[in-house]
């Protein structure tokens, strides 16, 4: 059965890790990666950089990545698609080698957070070989399985997502035309209406990653 397990790591135990160093108020979420012929294809978004040249100029002096394009820009936002380095182990590649899915990847200046869905547990365990054998200083940090996520109460979503999408149902946000706006939301929770944005999105993906989007994947 297919089984969701969530990693964390040091900021420095990613190569992205160097630009939050460079500027701890960033924060970068993983959006997907692509294996490619020429190597691996990350999306990521990049939140709150001081500097958004600096951070570009940061990242291609890695050695990991090989170039990077910016395809998005939205407000203090900025959404990124780079190719790896395929001669850079890591993460990542980890990943890609043994055929996860990201459900949800973050990093701040306090680490780096993953939920990856595997095809069942061996692909945990060949997944966190991989990384050993690369030096790939992962924490396991939680288990669970499908049928855990479609049953569970929660369906992986933090308090605050829950809590934010529950009030936005409630209050008619889906609804043509909408009962309320995410500025008035975000004045019900004191927080900025980007912050509602982003709950929003994130519970959004993740009920659909937890849900419709395994109807069709192994039992």
């Amino acid at each position: 059965m297919a089984t969701i397990a969530e990693f964390w790591l040091p900021v420095d135990g990613f190569p992205l890790g160097t630009t939050i160093d460079v500027d701890p108020a960033i924060r970068i979420e993983f959006e997907r990666i692509i294996p490619a012929e020429e190597g691996i294809v990350p999306f990521f978004c990049v939140w709150d950089a001081r500097d958004f040249d600096a951070f570009e100029r940061a990242l291609l002096e890695t050695q990991a990545v090989r170039s990077l394009e910016k395809l998005a820009r939205v407000g203090s936002m900025r959404l990124y698609k780079a190719r790896w380095n395929p001669s850079v182990e890591g993460f990542v590649h980890g990943i890609a080698a043994s055929g996860a899915t990201i459900l949800d990847g973050r990093g701040t200046a306090d680490g780096w957070r993953f939920e990856l869905r595997f095809t069942d547990r061996a692909g945990i365990r060949r997944f966190q070989r991989y990384c050993e054998q690369n030096d790939v200083p992962i924490t396991l940090q939680r288990v669970y399985t499908v049928r855990d996520a479609r049953s569970g109460e929660r369906y992986g979503l933090t308090d605050d997502q829950r809590e934010t999408l529950h009030t936005a149902y409630e209050r008619g946000y889906f609804e043509e035309p909408r009962g309320v706006t995410q500025s008035e939301l975000a004045d019900e929770f004191d927080v900025s209406q980007r912050a509602v944005s982003r709950r929003l999105r994130r519970a959004l993906s993740r009920l659909v990653g937890n849900t419709v989007a395994l109807e069709d994947g192994p039992s």
